[in-house]
């Protein structure tokens, strides 16, 4: 069932047929040349309406948990239906291949950290460095001695063949220099690329130690309760191995229940966040009252299947103010969600209002002491099925006539039938 509301002018859907002046007062009159009418006086009141959406109660706080590498589970402490606390134990997994696989990699930190540490590379660097320096000190001697003879020999004070070995030491001596700082560069560079190295590995196994700690720590907090709630499923048992298509456990928060609704494309144009809702349902005693509020709509339509076949319908989400012990998760429930309430406010009955010829609503307003009809424009506001509100033309206590009939013309004489 679906009441189904307009808000804002009465749109006119048939032309209204004209007959002459006479012809009118003619119809409907009785023997006194009066027109017998019906009519009802404008009143102050509650203004309200409502749409019905079919919804399903889902919990707004849960926690599901899924474990992606299978863990044997070494005890289970929950039971469904179980009330829980954050942070508490529910279950216990082996957890040893993990924490041996850390301390593995601290022991291989260790090492990595004494080989960074060394000074293996530096001494090596170091002996590089002397050799480099004698060679240095050798090559200038030679040099020297080089000089000298080449002086000796000019002066006729020793041989070619001596002069010819001093330059050969000369000569080798400078070989020997190349030699060596080619030695000592490699030693620099070896020493650096160790050190390197040994930082790089430092650096990875650092991620590797961080990695499973996280990995150890997630482990742990994924054997713990995340939220305060109700156990709604155990999917674990002692000695066998957890899987990853369905939750090892699932908690809810049973104090945060919505609905998710359905509201028929036709009805959505009335629906706001905001708005106040009633829920009620099979499993809703009738003295029970359980209210929400309209959360949120969703941006687009779907296509559902009800009981009068497909449907294009659009999701709203209702938050509800107090569950209690009745509302739960999975349920069907009808949302009574109120378009339209206001208190207070002057109504004139739906039925009275119609458009004149250029579109303006118009009421005819009897005059009770002179029995004459005066038709009166008006200005609507919101409105019920039922009601409209006025916001301008009418007083509170004012007779309008219901149900007006083309031929009523301004000043026409009436007698008001009593109501059925």
């Amino acid at each position: 069932m679906r009441k189904k509301v307009i808000v804002g002018s009465i749109l006119v859907i048939s032309a209204v047929i004209l007959v002459t002046a006479g012809a009118m007062r003619a119809a409907g009159q009785t023997g006194s040349g009066a027109v017998s009418v019906q009519a009802s006086a404008v009143a102050r009141g509650d203004l309200s309406s409502w749409i019905y959406a079919d919804g399903i109660v889902e919990e707004v706080e849960k926690s599901e948990v899924y474990f992606d590498t299978p863990m044997k589970v070494v005890k289970v402490m929950i039971s469904e239906g179980q009330h829980v606390k954050r942070g508490q134990q529910l279950i216990e997994v082996d957890m040893g291949d993990m924490y041996s696989r850390l301390e593995t990699l601290k022991s291989n930190r260790r090492t990595q950290q004494i080989t960074l540490e060394s000074k293996a590379g530096d001494a090596e660097v170091q002996r590089a460095l002397n050799s480099l320096k004698a060679a240095e000190r050798n090559f200038n001697d030679a040099q020297k001695a080089y000089e000298d003879n080449k002086a000796l020999f000019e002066a006729n004070a020793i041989s070619k063949a001596e002069l010819e070995m001093s330059e050969k030491q000369f000569r080798e001596a400078g070989s020997a220099v190349e030699n060596a700082k080619l030695a000592y560069e490699a030693a620099v560079e070896s020493r650096n690329a160790s050190k390197k190295t040994a930082e790089e590995n430092l650096k990875v196994t650092d991620i590797q130690i961080a990695d499973l700690e996280k990995k150890i720590n997630d482990m742990n907090e994924m054997c713990r309760a995340a939220i305060d709630g109700v156990v709604a499923a155990v999917n674990v048992q002692e000695g066998a191995y957890t899987g990853s298509m369905q939750p090892a456990y699932r908690i809810i928060n049973p104090d945060k229940l919505r609905i998710r609704a359905r509201v028929n494309e036709y009805d959505i144009k009335s629906v706001a966040a905001g708005q106040r809702v009633r829920v009620t349902g099979d499993a809703i005693a009738r003295d029970i009252e359980i209210t929400g509020t309209v959360e949120s709509i969703s941006p687009v339509a779907t296509t559902a299947m009800t009981a009068a076949g497909n449907e294009t319908v659009v999701e709203v989400l209702i938050s509800v103010d107090d569950p209690g012990d009745v509302l739960k998760p999975g349920l069907n429930v009808t949302c009574e969600i109120i378009t339209v309430d206001k208190s207070g406010v002057l109504l004139a009955p739906m039925e009275a209002i119609r458009p004149d010829r250029d579109d303006n609503l118009v009421v005819f307003v009897i005059d009770t002491e002179t029995n004459r009809m005066e038709q009166r424009r008006i200005e609507a506001g919101i409105n019920s099925d039922m009601s409209v509100e006025i916001l301008d033309g009418l007083d509170e206590g004012e007779l309008v006539v219901l149900d007006p009939q083309p031929s009523y013309t301004d000043g026409m004489k009436v007698r008001v039938k009593p109501q059925d």
